[in-house]
């Protein structure tokens, strides 16, 4: 039975994919070679698992770009890389994908997606709680360090994509450590900071689906397995983080057709621009991706979008504006 406490934290988590053991990758080899391979970072006094897609005809010499992706809660690095195509992407661009593992709720415990789902910190846990203690910040400052040594990248061409809870820990980093990142791209996660302040203004696409049983876009009461909690509109949210960016905070519908509404917040000067994609009909789920939980948890599936296809298009408007070494 999950402890009173637990049950609270659990109740304001976005929960969208199964934590389950996967087989172990290969370490990284030396030199490096395109495959999959994993890293161990001790963070904080966690061993912290990372998952990295070194691509085909990867040169460390040529130093690529690189994507950090952000599993939602319940999740883990193999499901973002696999089952939402960012492994497959990622060796048909040229690029390198990295996923880490959150930490689970109750630290050094297995993960379970319904009683012990890893996750990331980005703020939103209960302040007393072991696993808030936890700073990601530090882990995934330390990790794009590691990596600059271990799988030589382009830190001008480095990105960040996060689903649901990943989404709004890929929303702290840009808030937080901006400076190191070029873009950003999230899906059903959004910005919960009160008062961002960014050092650099990313361009930004979040994708929303408009059925999203835990994101409603009209806010208001969210029943779960294990409790309810109160959720904001997300329009607020959209806006702070459109004024921290340096836009404009009404929106423009940029098009609306076959079921994809698309809205931008421009700039207000000359710096980037915040796009919003709504999916009419779309619950929780990673659109185009395989990962497949019950409607009544996660809300209806469209197939009208693929958003790794989606998000990375996004970034690659960024590559040419920056130096390849």
């Amino acid at each position: 039975m999950l402890r009173p406490g637990l049950l609270f934290i659990l109740a304001i988590l976005p929960f969208v994919a199964e934590a389950r053991a996967e087989a172990p990758t290969a370490a990284l080899p030396s030199p490096l070679e395109p495959g999959r391979f994993a890293i161990t970072i001790l963070s904080g006094g966690y061993e912290r698992v990372v998952h990295i897609q070194i691509p085909e005809g990867y040169k460390s010499d040529a130093r690529p770009p690189l994507v950090l992706l952000l599993h939602g809660a319940g999740g883990n690095g193999l499901g973002i890389l696999d089952k939402d195509g960012w492994a497959a992407k990622a060796d048909k661009e040229g690029f390198v994908a990295v996923a880490p593992d959150g930490v689970p709720i109750v630290p050094g415990s297995p993960a379970n997606f319904r009683t012990n789902p890893p996750l990331w910190n980005y703020g939103q846990l209960k302040a007393r709680s072991a696993r808030a203690a936890i700073d990601d910040l530090a882990f995934i400052r330390q990790l794009l360090d590691e990596l600059k040594k271990k799988v030589p990248y382009n830190d001008k061409r480095l990105f960040c994509a996060g689903h649901s809870n990943g989404g709004g820990m890929t929303f702290r980093l840009a808030a937080d450590l901006s400076e190191r990142f070029t873009a950003i791209g999230t899906v059903a996660g959004v910005m919960t900071l009160e008062v961002p302040k960014p050092k650099k203004p990313l361009p930004t696409l979040c994708i929303l689906g408009t059925n999203d049983p835990l994101l409603p876009l009209a806010g208001g009461e969210v029943k779960m397995p294990w409790g309810s909690r109160q959720v904001p509109p997300v329009a607020g949210s959209l806006a702070l983080w459109a004024k921290a960016i340096g836009c404009k905070t009404e929106p423009t519908v940029v098009s609306d057709q076959d079921g994809l509404k698309r809205v931008e917040y421009r700039s207000a000067s000359t710096g980037p621009t915040f796009s919003v994609i709504y999916i009419d009909g779309h619950g929780h789920h990673w659109p185009g991706g395989q990962r497949i939980l019950p409607e009544s948890m996660v809300g209806p599936i469209t197939h009208k979008l693929d958003a790794t296809d989606t998000i990375w298009d996004f970034f690659k408007v960024y590559l040419p504006t920056v130096p390849t070494k």
